[in-house]
């Protein structure tokens, strides 16, 4: 058996990069931002997050953000041949959103956002495409934070899948008789729901999306 030992890496768990082949990530602090954002409001220090890269197939490990108390680093997405990376300073109160030079891993800061433009940090995310981000409040609420502001209410078991231009692709899910999830594919600047068709959407690393 071929073993390649990976340096510099703790014992977390090991995930690919959403949309490439090429990446895998490793986070150190598997919270949600929102636990993080929780244990603030009751007083308590978080003790920050980090997230290595590695590279597929030499096993180069590289470390973009540095941990820091109270700074929250999200899993990466690829972006059209970036690392997309959200970050969350609960010292500064800063929303950014990075991209990282693959071939360096040097970073370009594409977005940053007062936290205070956003109700709280439950469930947020970024999307494609094209990138966006995005929180899904407990009470249903939708909110489109960036590069533009909306917000419409979806049913509480609605989750977006995937962004693509002016539609939002949410999954649905139904335990009536039997469990079941449809597809529901509302727009963008309202809301609206433009059609629905059953099946779950899983995307694949050359970009396209299986419908199962």
């Amino acid at each position: 058996m071929n073993i390649k030992k990976i340096e510099k890496l703790s014992s977390m768990p090991l995930d690919k990069v959403s949309g490439t082949n090429d990446w895998y990530f490793s986070a150190e602090w598997t919270g949600d931002i929102y636990e993080a954002e929780e244990m603030l409001q009751r007083g308590k220090e978080f003790e920050g997050s980090t997230m290595h890269l590695i590279h597929y197939p030499d096993g180069k490990v590289f470390t973009p953000f540095e941990r820091k108390k109270n700074v929250y680093i999200q899993r990466p997405i690829w972006d059209q041949g970036f690392i997309a990376v959200l970050t969350v300073d609960f010292n500064s109160k800063e929303i950014s959103i990075f991209h990282v030079q693959p071939s360096d891993c040097s970073m370009q800061r594409i977005a940053n956002l007062p936290l205070s433009s956003v109700k709280d940090c439950y469930n947020m995310h970024l999307s494609l495409e094209p990138l966006s981000l995005y929180r899904h409040g407990s009470d249903g609420e939708f909110e489109l934070i960036w590069p533009e502001k909306v917000c419409f209410q979806v049913d509480a078991s609605e989750s977006l899948v995937h962004r693509d231009g002016d539609v939002l692709y949410f999954s649905k899910w139904y335990e009536d008789m039997d469990y079941r999830e449809e597809i529901c594919v509302r727009s963008v600047h309202t809301g609206e729901v433009v059609r629905q068709f059953p099946g779950i959407l899983y995307d694949m690393p050359d970009g396209t999306w299986w419908l199962m």
